[in-house]
């Protein structure tokens, strides 16, 4: 299939949805479909490039950060998006359109349906969702809501990658349940490099509020763990508050953003992954260590306890104190954390696997494909 594939991140651009789209897209041109990408520009990318299946088309837009993307500048992004779209479509032939996010782009794949007559689906990663994300949108959620709902209500199929993020996006759109539907991210689970497992504390996200690097930061302070060393990796709006709220323990270390390359390999030499995030969508950070053999503490609630299940530690959202007490269990017992770590790959291969992600994909396609025929 040739399909139109609508994102306004991709990286090097966002969080985990981004590298999502490209792994997705990848994975799926190795078995014969291809894509146009339309996606965000920002400084120093170029507007078109070729990446394997996936042909990158950068639209010009206000976007002011790598890591961010704010509502005006998403909204910056549709009316040249959906120009390009149909320029496109004039020239070429596609047999579906799939948006990621429900809000913003979601938005292009409804009017060019509409206008085009080609199907779409949608891949959910939970800003998108009522509910998942109030600090930032639930102002812009009450507003969208009824095109919010247009949007699920025309789609041909709409993805999740949990459980919990159907059952939040059920709560206000549920006309026909079997629409939305559950499918994991695929992880990766590429041969471990033969590197020392050393002791290493790691955090990898972006930094605001609701990842909770502060709570890992509170968390080991005034604790005697002299002999590990804590990393963050990722940047944001919280990191200069961050670094100031540590100066000064030799122990903790910012990194910002590193290549995919380097991060599986920190994967690979840290022992604890900690990421008490308040709300995740599926938590892909997570999964990559799973899958480096690491012990992983986060939070019990949202889709996490669903990525984990029983190979890691469970904490309460926001609790300094559960988190310093699962720190230091680890930290005292490393029989457990290698048990952890061999526990999590195995949840990895057995249940996350790309080969079943994408053999899932493919059946929405094939479904899609023969509504249309």
């Amino acid at each position: 299939m040739h399909i139109l594939l609508l994102n306004y991140e991709f990286p090097p651009l966002g969080g985990g949805a981004a590298p999502v789209t490209k792994s997705l897209a990848l994975e799926l041109g190795k078995r014969g479909h291809t894509f146009d990408l339309i996606t965000m520009q920002y400084e120093g990318l170029p507007q078109e490039e070729q990446e394997g299946p996936i042909h990158i088309h950068r639209i010009p837009c206000r976007r002011k950060r790598k890591e961010l993307s704010t509502t005006l500048e998403m909204l910056s992004f549709l009316r040249p998006a959906y120009k390009k779209a149909e320029e496109l479509i004039h020239k070429k032939k596609y047999d579906l359109i799939h948006a990621h996010f429900i809000i913003p782009t979601g938005i292009l794949a409804w009017r060019l349906s509409k206008k085009y007559h080609i199907p779409y689906i949608i891949s959910t990663h939970g800003s998108d969702i009522p509910g998942y994300n109030p600090d930032r949108f639930q102002i812009l959620h009450k507003i969208i809501l009824p095109v919010w709902k247009r949007i699920i209500q025309k789609s041909q199929k709409i993805i999740t990658p949990s459980e919990h993020l159907r059952q939040l996006i059920l709560k206000s759109w549920n006309k026909n349940p079997e629409k939305i539907q559950t499918i994991p991210w695929g992880i990766d689970t590429p041969k471990l490099p033969k590197v020392k497992k050393e002791n290493i504390i790691l955090f990898a996200g972006r930094l605001f509020e609701r990842k909770g690097a502060q709570y890992l930061l509170k968390a080991i302070k005034n604790t005697d763990i002299n002999e590990y060393k804590v990393i963050i990796v990722g940047d944001g709006p919280l990191r200069k508050e961050l670094e100031e709220t540590i100066r000064g323990d030799p122990r903790v270390e910012f990194k910002g953003w590193i290549p995919r390359k380097e991060l599986w390999k920190l994967y690979a030499q840290s022992k604890i992954f900690v990421f008490p995030s308040t709300q995740e969508s599926f938590g892909m950070v997570i999964g990559e260590a799973m899958a480096s053999k690491m012990a992983v503490i986060t939070s019990n609630n949202s889709a996490m306890p669903e990525v984990i299940g029983d190979t890691g530690i469970l904490v309460r959202p926001e609790n300094v104190e559960d988190i310093r007490n699962a720190i230091l269990q680890l930290t005292k017992n490393q029989k457990m954390v290698r048990t952890l770590g061999e526990k999590a790959r195995l949840r990895v291969q057995k249940i996350f696997t790309m080969k079943k992600v994408i053999d899932s994909y493919e059946k929405v396609f094939k479904e899609v494909q023969k509504k249309e025929t």
